[in-house]
């Protein structure tokens, strides 16, 4: 008798623990989980940043080619001579010159 309540016993401790056990393993999965989704809701984020920066970026070079097309436009001749003068400076530090 004692025998068939100890055993009967060990046999409800093991199903417990097998419970606890499994309890456990979907707890661990639901944090897997949720660390998943919460990893590509970081992702997107970070993508949409990105192309937000990338967007002013290109919309900054673009203004800046107006503003030195404007300015070519209405001074040609100064243009043309500050591009030369960039070009002669250029030149000199690539030969190792003193430019005057």
């Amino acid at each position: 008798m004692a025998d068939q309540r100890a055993s009967k016993s060990l046999g409800e401790t093991g199903r417990q623990v097998q419970d606890g056990i499994a309890e456990t393993v979907e707890t661990v999965r639901d944090y897997a989980a949720d660390a998943g989704a919460k990893a590509g809701e970081y992702a997107r984020e970070a993508g949409r940043q990105a192309s937000m920066v990338a967007t002013s970026a290109y919309d900054t070079g673009g203004d800046a080619l107006e503003f030195v097309e404007d300015a070519v436009r209405q001074r040609p001749l100064i243009s043309v001579l500050a591009a030369a003068a960039v070009g002669y400076g250029l030149a000199c530090l690539i030969k190792g010159r003193s430019p005057i």
